[in-house]
């Protein structure tokens, strides 16, 4: 018969220990004080962690232990003095297990009330022969002796000390089961998968990583996954980073990196969330997500309220005033406004007037700005058959190079004086050469009328 929940307690033999279950027997406890009760290995002392009517029901057994008192001091006193004999006998119990050639080493040894058994504790992953141990042991001691086979785990919890957080180990101080620790965790949470960050004084993965594996499974929920399609105002983009506790991710768009903040995310920068692979949907600006209620407005949106003629760059979220391009912008990236030339002559005044010849000073024109002096060019003499070329045109802020007309080609010296020259730009072939060896007919000029020598 099961007994009933108000007259079961529950105890603890070692600090941060897992909890039996004993009958109260009548006997009113409270939490912390200490009882004898019988164990598989005789009367022991435990201290009472769990009061009498506070059990969970479906944690009980039909088979429950009576606890047999309340401890006294005289108890007391008597537990002390059997732990401190058991730690000086280990040094002997090692070197036993050295003779014996047994292989694990002994971490502890425990006196049970009586002094009539006494248990040693060795670690191994194995299953070791240590019947030969024994009968040296029980010799040596006279007690009956136990063997208890621990993990790592378990030898760190009983052993103690300090993690690399600064403060005592949780299997030490308050665990009192291992939880199933994976490298998944590790990866999940983003952490180095360095064996020597990432695992505890007992050589296995650290406990703390499954304390908060359910906080970031529920973060990941709501961020893009690593090679995820994005889409932002400036285009579409591929997920390569993501921080789970600043909650902003990292973004390549057009070869360039930008990092998203939480204010963006679900929003502005919008992503397939059944898909990896699927085509993210348009994304919006952060005003027009408050205004379909997509979004709360913060203090941060009321104090910088966007107005007409405004932009807001969804990377830095500062507003910029729009400009229209006027004379003289957009043609150089990030510059402001060229520089205004002269006022250009009317087109009338363009026909008309003449340009002043080389070397004289130019007329001061309607703005007002007088005109730099234009000197003829150095060791180049114009040719007086050369037409004269026109200036640039007047009012231009810089000057005008033209490439010169190609030159005429030779003339004969018994060419006629008055002939034309042929226009510019017309091809004319070369004269024959004539050969001085055998004088001809053909060789003497057309307009000549002596005989050739």
């Amino acid at each position: 018969m099961r007994d009933q929940p108000g007259s079961v307690v529950g105890v603890r033999f070692r600090n941060a220990g897992k909890v039996f279950y004993f009958d109260a027997a009548g006997i009113q406890l409270e939490p912390g004080e200490y009882v004898i009760v019988e164990t598989v290995r005789g009367p022991e002392i435990a201290k009472v962690i769990i009061a009498p009517g506070q059990v969970v029901v479906n944690e009980l057994r039909d088979d429950l232990r009576p606890i047999l008192r309340l401890a006294t001091d005289d108890d007391i006193r008597r537990m002390d003095t059997l732990r401190k004999k058991a730690a000086e006998l280990l040094p002997e119990a090692r070197r036993l297990a050295d003779d014996a050639r047994f292989p694990a080493r002994i971490d502890a040894a425990d006196y049970t009330l009586d002094g009539r058994r006494l248990t040693f504790s060795f670690t191994s992953e194995d299953r070791l022969d240590y019947r030969d141990f024994l009968r040296r042991a029980g010799d040596r001691f006279g007690a009956k002796i136990d063997m208890r086979q621990m993990g790592g785990r378990d030898r760190a919890k009983l052993a103690g000390g300090y993690g690399i957080c600064g403060r005592e180990l949780c299997c030490s101080g308050w665990l009192t089961t291992f939880p199933s620790i994976s490298i998944r965790m590790a990866k999940e949470q983003d952490l180095p998968l360095n064996p020597q960050k990432i695992s505890g004084l007992c050589g296995r993965l650290l406990c703390c990583l499954s304390y908060e594996e359910q906080g970031y499974k529920e973060m990941r929920k709501s961020l893009p996954k690593l090679g995820q399609r994005c889409s932002t105002p400036t285009g579409e983009g591929k997920v390569i980073g993501v921080n789970i506790l600043k909650r902003s991710v990292m973004l390549v768009i057009d070869g360039q990196r930008v990092e998203i903040n939480d204010r963006e995310l679900g929003t502005v920068v919008r992503w397939d969330t059944a898909s990896k692979i699927g085509a993210p949907p348009p994304s919006i600006s952060r005003a027009e997500a408050i205004a379909q209620g997509l979004l709360e407005a913060t203090e941060e949106d009321l104090r910088e309220p966007v107005v007409e003629g405004e932009d807001v760059d969804w990377i830095t979220g500062q507003a910029t005033v729009r400009s229209e391009p006027g004379p003289g912008r957009g043609r150089l990236p990030g510059g402001g406004p060229r520089k205004q030339g002269r006022a250009a002559r009317p087109p009338e005044a363009q026909g008309t007037a003449a340009a002043p010849p080389r070397g004289s000073p130019r007329q001061p024109q309607p703005s007002g700005r007088p005109q730099p002096l234009r000197e003829p060019r150095q060791g180049t003499p114009r040719r007086n058959d050369q037409p004269s070329r026109p200036d640039a045109v007047s009012g231009a802020a810089t000057r005008v190079f033209k490439r010169a007309d190609p030159p005429s080609p030779a003339r004969d010296a018994n060419e006629a004086p008055n002939q034309p020259s042929p226009p510019p730009g017309t091809r004319q072939g070369a004269p024959r050469r004539q050969r001085r060896d055998r004088p001809g007919p053909r060789d003497a000029p057309a307009d000549s009328s002596e005989p050739p020598t």
